[in-house]
C-alpha cells in the first residue's frame, strides 16, 4: 500500500519518464490512500469523505477532453458483491448513504443489479468492461461537470502532474456512516457516446476508480446469508434514476 503523497515523491526522484498518462476520467478522494493489488484504487476508510469526479479539459494525446454539456455518471455500487434475489425484489437494509447530504433512498426508487449503465439506456455494447466489483446491486447518479470549477492536472495514480493542462473538478460529499457493518462502496465514474446505438464513451480506467472499505485493500468480509437478507425491510444506499434525470447539487 502507498500513500499519494509517498508516490508523488517516488515520481519526482525518478523523473519525468515515469509519469503517467493522464486519463480523461478519474475519481479521487480527499485524504484517501491510492492501493494496488485486485483493488488498483483510491480507497478510504472512514464512512465520511469528499469523493472528487475529474474530468481533463484539454486534448492529450489519445485522450479527448471531456465536453461539459454532455452527461457523466456516477455509479455507486455495493460491496462486496450481494446475490441477486428474484425479479422485482430489493436488498436487505443495509443502512443509508448521504450524497452531498441527500439521503437517496428516501426520495428515489429501487437499486439496480448486474453491471451499469443502468436500463434505460442499456444496449448490447454499452455495459462497462467487467471488473471484479460486478455483478452486484449499484445505483447511478448523473450529472454535468461545472467549467468554473477546476484545478491542476495530475494523475491519481502516482502523483504526477502535466504543466498546462486542467482538469474539471466535480465534489461529492459522501456519508457512509450508516451503511450496515462489513459494507462498503465502489465508485466508477464514465460517460456515453452514440452513433447507431449507445456505447460506453469515456470512463475512468479501473486503477482510477474509487472505493470506501472497512478494509484497506477492500477484501471479502462477512456477510449474512441471502435468506437472512430477505428478512430485512427495503434499502441501500440510493439512485438517481436515468429516466428521471435527477440531479445532485
Amino acid at each position: 500500500m502507498k500513500t499519494k503523497t509517498l508516490a508523488a515523491l517516488v515520481t519526482g526522484m525518478l523523473g519525468a519518464s515515469s509519469a503517467l498518462a493522464i486519463p480523461t476520467l478519474q475519481l479521487d478522494i480527499n485524504g484517501g490512500t491510492y492501493v494496488g493489488g485486485t483493488e488498483e484504487s483510491t480507497v478510504t476508510t472512514g464512512s465520511t469523505f469528499d469523493l472528487w469526479a475529474l474530468g481533463l479539459t484539454t486534448v492529450d494525446g489519445k485522450n479527448s477532453a471531456v465536453d461539459p454539456s454532455l452527461d457523466y455518471y456516477l455509479s455507486i455500487a455495493l460491496l462486496p458483491k450481494t446475490s441477486y434475489s428474484g425479479e422485482g425484489s430489493d436488498p436487505a437494509n443495509l443502512g443509508a448513504v448521504l450524497v452531498n447530504g441527500n439521503s437517496l433512498f428516501d426520495s428515489f426508487s429501487s437499486p439496480q443489479f448486474g453491471t451499469p449503465p443502468i436500463e434505460s439506456v442499456e444496449k448490447s455494447d454499452a455495459n462497462l468492461a467487467p471488473h471484479g466489483v460486478f455483478e452486484t446491486y449499484y445505483y447511478q447518479l448523473a450529472f454535468n461537470f461545472d467549467t468554473d470549477s477546476t484545478t491542476a492536472a495530475y494523475n491519481v495514480q502516482d502523483g504526477s502532474t502535466q504543466d498546462g493542462k486542467s482538469l474539471y473538478k466535480k465534489i461529492f460529499s459522501i456519508d457512509a456512516s450508516e451503511l450496515a457493518d462489513g459494507y462498503g462502496i465502489h465508485f466508477d465514474l464514465f460517460t456515453f457516446e452514440s452513433d447507431d446505438g449507445i456505447t460506453i464513451g469515456k470512463f475512468a480506467p479501473f486503477s482510477h476508480d474509487a472505493a470506501y472499505c472497512v478494509d484497506g485493500d477492500c477484501g471479502p468480509v462477512k456477510v449474512p446469508e441471502p435468506s437472512t437478507l430477505a428478512l430485512f425491510s427495503i434499502g441501500l444506499m440510493g439512485l438517481v434514476a436515468i429516466r428521471r434525470r435527477a440531479r445532485i447539487k
